[in-house]
């Protein structure tokens, strides 16, 4: 009996999530498992979505703050105000898949809950977080989770 019930409640999730080489995650001591949702990779040369590379790199300008550097920064052409258009573009098309899935599934399981997965590189500056962020919420995204390593 204590066999079939540790069987009945112990429960895996798999859920793989390989970072690009140019990508160096930070350290988390998080206790959360993952959930599924899109994967948004934001790594020091571009932005992928679900495994799809958007149409621009990430391009290095001039730092204001510190004179003599240079800080890396969406391509202003790719920019309205905050909001990067192929972003737009392409989680707008995800939140639309899920939310017909959703209806035609009938399930709450299967509904769109606006969950987005975000990789980020460590040394990234804030700045373009905050833009794929708000990005991400114009396109009806309101759940951010943050892909981290997990230290032991």
């Amino acid at each position: 009996i204590i066999l079939v019930f540790l069987l009945k409640s112990y429960s895996t999730q798999d859920i793989s999530v390989a970072p690009s080489e140019d990508l160096e995650l930070p350290v988390s001591t998080v206790k959360k498992a993952p959930e599924m949702a899109v994967n948004v990779v934001v790594s020091k040369k571009n932005i992928v979505v679900d495994g799809v590379p958007l149409a621009f790199s990430l391009e290095k300008a001039p730092d204001p703050d510190n004179p003599g550097q240079s800080k890396l920064q969406i391509p202003e052409d790719q920019r309205n105000g905050q909001l990067i258009d192929a972003l737009l573009d392409e989680l707008s098309k995800k939140a639309d898949t899920a939310k017909n899935i959703g209806a035609q599934s009938g399930s709450a399981e299967h509904e769109f809950k606006g969950r987005l997965l975000i990789q980020c590189d460590k040394k990234l500056p804030f700045e373009i977080l905050r833009q794929v962020m708000y990005t991400a919420g114009q396109a009806q995204f309101s759940e951010f989770k943050f892909v981290v390593y997990k230290q032991e």
